[in-house]
């Protein structure tokens, strides 16, 4: 697997991550309780705070999950 093929693999995986985990806590602030609303505020927090300093905590652990030969 070639090295844009898997960063591209582990972009996909940390979009979805982070897709999900948005998209779940607002699900959980609409049927549960809205304190859930914390959730996605922090997930956007992290998204913004990303964009400045570089690092993002889901690619870091997406990265150390997701081994260089694709598996």
């Amino acid at each position: 697997m070639s090295t844009s093929q898997l960063m591209t693999r582990k972009v996909k995986i940390h979009d979805g991550l982070i897709g999900g985990l948005l998209s779940g806590s607002a699900l959980l602030a609409w049927a549960v309780h809205p304190a859930f609303l914390w959730l996605t505020a922090a997930t956007g927090v992290i998204m913004v705070q990303s964009a400045f300093t570089g690092f993002c905590p889901v690619h870091y652990l997406v990265s150390k999950v997701v081994r260089d030969d694709g598996t």
